[in-house]
């Protein structure tokens, strides 16, 4: 008798989580998001060595954020078909040059040109971290892979930019960046050790930026994002002026800073546990906690405490928010798009920073530190439109089953 060979059906087995890759974008975002902020912790220090005001070193943070506003969805398309290794491995590189003509900075002219070369490189990196993340995964781990990958901006809030205020103020704020750009050179070569290589893609699936633009859930998704984060920058560029007009000394700035990305860090825990199930939930109490949050900051007066507790809350749903918009975007994006989706919402996200740093630039001037929170909640409040309008389309309650 001829026995019958047993067949033996294998469980399917998932795909592996790619860590390694995914903590090197996040130490790119790290990287990336101290980059971007550190003046906003120093601009005291700055203001007084260069010799302008203020609101003037404001202007750096507007003027990077404008080179990521007007480039990172052009150089998303223009690099589209490059390898993406190689690409954000030369984004690293670019930090490094930016950081270090920041640190040899004796005037402001120069402080400026290294800021803008610093905005091209953010727009061209943030036109590619979220999709790269999204290419390792499977579309259901999508969000939280994204939450990981944000995780280094959470890090860079918590750690990044009060420990480079707390350098810039004990030995200068040039010692500040030119860490930033050893840190950037040696991200550079561990990414390409450890990033997997992907093939570029055709630019936008073959559609225009302006027919992406166009996608009803591109563009709620993308105006939200915009007016969001135009409401909370023109606080936050200027929170060490506000702060202080409470009655916080510099000398404490970087703690209440910290206590702020701590706070950043469970907004961040939040994001990562409803991203990926209840993403519309999510977004709806981060944008209404946020501004709640600012108009408690309005109320604050000069309680120094209530102050600094208030604004532990808006970085709480803020950085939730960070990586909210990224998901939805991803998700929201016509198939094949995703990048430029992507590359667009960076665009509308340095829309906000920089339109913010210049709207509260002339609060400040105008009106005091005061007003601040006050002008920066009625912007927030547009955000929670966004989101209860986009209830069918841009921020559904449910998941879809693939990501463009």
């Amino acid at each position: 008798m001829t026995a019958t060979p047993r067949t033996e059906t294998a469980a399917p087995t998932r795909a592996p989580w790619p860590l390694a890759g995914l903590l090197v974008i996040a130490a790119g975002t790290f990287l990336s998001v101290t980059t971007e902020m550190l003046p906003m912790g120093l601009l005291s220090s700055i203001s007084r060595d260069l010799d302008v005001s203020e609101p003037t070193v404001g202007l750096l943070v507007t003027g990077y954020a404008l080179m990521v506003a007007l480039f990172a969805a052009p150089l998303g398309r223009l690099t589209a078909r490059f390898p993406r290794r190689g690409l954000l491995v030369g984004t690293l590189v670019a930090y490094a040059a930016s950081n270090v003509i920041m640190a040899l900075s004796t005037v402001y002219p120069l402080a400026a040109v290294a800021r803008l070369i610093g905005g091209l490189t953010h727009g061209a990196f943030w036109a590619i971290c979220a999709g790269y993340a999204a290419r390792m995964v499977t579309p259901d781990r999508v969000g939280r892979a994204v939450t990981l990958v944000f995780t280094g901006g959470t890090v860079a809030i918590l750690l990044g930019v009060p420990a480079g205020t707390a350098l810039g103020v004990a030995i200068g704020w040039r010692a500040a960046f030119a860490v930033l750009a050893g840190i950037a050179l040696l991200l550079a070569l561990v990414g390409w050790r450890l990033l997997p290589d992907y093939p570029g893609e055709a630019a936008g699936g073959g559609m225009s930026l302006f027919q992406v633009l166009r996608t009803p859930s591109v563009a709620i998704v993308v105006v939200t994002t915009a007016v969001t984060m135009l409401g909370y920058f023109s606080f936050y560029t200027y929170i060490s002026p506000f702060l202080q007009s409470t009655g916080l000394s510099e000398a404490a700035l970087s703690a209440a800073l910290l206590g702020y990305g701590a706070a950043g860090a469970v907004g961040l825990l939040a994001a990562g546990l409803l991203v990926d199930k209840r993403p519309r939930f999510a977004m709806l109490a981060g944008t209404c906690t946020l501004t709640v949050a600012l108009i408690a900051l309005a109320l604050s007066g000069h309680s120094a405490a209530a102050a600094v507790a208030s604004a532990a809350v808006a970085g709480m749903a803020l950085n939730a928010l960070a990586t909210l918009v990224q998901a939805a975007i991803l998700r929201a994006a016509p198939v094949g798009a995703a990048d430029t989706a992507a590359a667009l919402n960076a665009s509308a996200f340095n829309v906000g920073i920089g339109g913010g740093a210049l709207v509260g630039g002339m609060v400040l001037a105008g009106w005091g530190p005061a007003a601040l929170p006050i002008v920066a909640a009625l912007l927030t409040c547009a955000g929670v439109c966004g989101v209860a309008y986009g209830r069918r389309a841009g921020f559904p309650a449910a998941i879809p089953s693939s990501v463009g």
